[in-house]
């Protein structure tokens, strides 16, 4: 979900659905080719891509309850319904993760060049969530 300040509500990206959600190391589509992490998800019903959030310092994350979480990068809002307390918590632990590796410096995606291991993604969390419709 994005959140659509204007309404005071949260909107369904791509129209909601089911979706699974992976945290990974890739390339982003706003990344101009550099490597970083990133938050994708894609609706299982038809394989839509309706997720994608480069994870950056300085992101703000938020437990609403156990199954709503949302986050901030810069301007930009996300959420995610998940179907179990143990699914939410499977993602902020990779979530953090990352934010960890982020802030010791270690680990910089952006450092690394294609020459070193070109593959797409290397997963840190993989979770199904529910976008509220």
């Amino acid at each position: 979900m994005t959140r659509d300040d204007s309404s005071g509500g949260w909107v369904p990206l791509g129209g909601g659905g089911l979706s699974h959600v992976i945290i990974c190391k890739g390339r982003s589509s706003e990344g101009r080719g550099r490597r970083e992490y990133v938050i994708r998800g894609e609706r299982l019903r038809d394989r839509a891509p309706v997720l994608e959030c480069a994870i950056q310092k300085g992101l703000v994350y938020n437990k609403v309850n156990p199954i709503f979480h949302h986050w901030r990068v810069e301007e930009r809002k996300f959420g995610l319904t998940f179907q179990s307390p143990a699914d939410a918590i499977s993602f902020e632990r990779g979530l953090q993760s990352v934010l960890e590796k982020l802030d010791r410096g270690s680990d910089s995606p952006s450092s690394s060049t294609p020459e070193e291991g070109d593959t797409e993604d290397d997963g840190q969390a993989s979770v199904s969530v529910s976008y509220r419709e």
